[in-house]
């Protein structure tokens, strides 16, 4: 590798280049950032040449086994206007993915921003994470890189190229759920019409309230805008499982609704 392919802006310009021309990168185009910090660099050179504006982000975990040494749990990416789809119960969905890349299916809960500029930039109280929720629906991210090795090198690698994001689904929206825990529905995923996974999501600051709050808190320090109507997809509940052109998959969350989705090749 060259030095101008160790730098940020440099391996941002790879990476942009590949999603637009919807070419898979069989290897991280440059050399392996050591540090988060310099990934998330990456991301902002990235953000910077990318022809869309920010709806939202993606919160992601960290692999167990390597938040210690990355001294983080979670990770963020932008998720892109042109790429957020709204669905009604059941509605099937075509969300196009990097054939040549990688690509999975993530269900999540998905939390609508308040106007949070009054808030702090330090950690937030759970009182404070509450006041910045406007509502929260059921979702789908639609996790794609033309990197198909992103999550061999996780967390750099989803941090460099917009979190391992291409697309979220917005569904129904989840009524009163300031009432109790999200970790009280049952959520399953299935693919091509076997499951996958069925599980709960995590409680308290362990899942989405925590991962809102991680995000703001964040985006604050690493000087982002937060507007009103900000989206967050709040981190795969069943998991994130793999998935390729063609296939089709249901996201029942119990109580709440479900959601379909098919896979399509990305066009240039």
């Amino acid at each position: 590798m060259s030095q101008l392919d160790a730098s940020p802006q440099a391996i941002a310009q790879h990476f942009i280049a590949a999603r637009k021309k919807c070419t898979g990168l069989s290897a991280y185009p440059g050399e392996l950032p050591s540090t988060l910090d310099v990934a998330y660099q990456v991301q902002d050179h990235a953000i910077k040449l990318w022809d869309d504006i920010i709806a939202g982000w993606k919160v992601g975990g960290v692999p167990a086994p390597l938040q210690a040494q990355f001294d983080a749990q979670r990770l963020s990416g932008p998720i892109f206007k042109r790429t957020v789809k709204y669905s009604t119960d059941a509605t099937k969905t075509v969300m196009p993915v990097f054939e040549e890349g990688f690509a999975a299916i993530e269900a999540e809960f998905v939390v609508e921003l308040n106007d949070v500029s009054a808030l702090p930039s330090t950690p937030l109280t759970l009182e404070q994470i509450y006041s910045a929720i406007k509502r929260v629906y059921i979702g789908v991210e639609i996790a794609s890189s033309p990197l198909q090795i992103i999550n061999e090198v996780a967390p750099i690698g989803p941090v460099s190229d917009f979190g391992n994001n291409t697309g979220l689904i917005v569904g129904p929206e989840v009524a009163n759920w300031q009432d109790g825990d999200l970790s009280q529905y049952t959520v399953s995923t299935s693919i091509n019409a076997k499951n996958v996974g069925t599980t709960t999501a995590p409680a308290g600051l362990n899942g989405p309230l925590g991962a809102v709050g991680f995000l703001i808190t964040q985006l604050k320090t690493r000087g982002y805008a937060i507007p009103k109507g900000t989206l967050i997809s709040t981190g795969a509940i069943t998991g994130v499982h793999r998935a390729y052109v063609g296939d089709e998959s249901e996201i029942i969350f119990e109580g709440l609704g479900s959601l379909c989705v098919t896979l399509s090749a990305k066009a240039v």
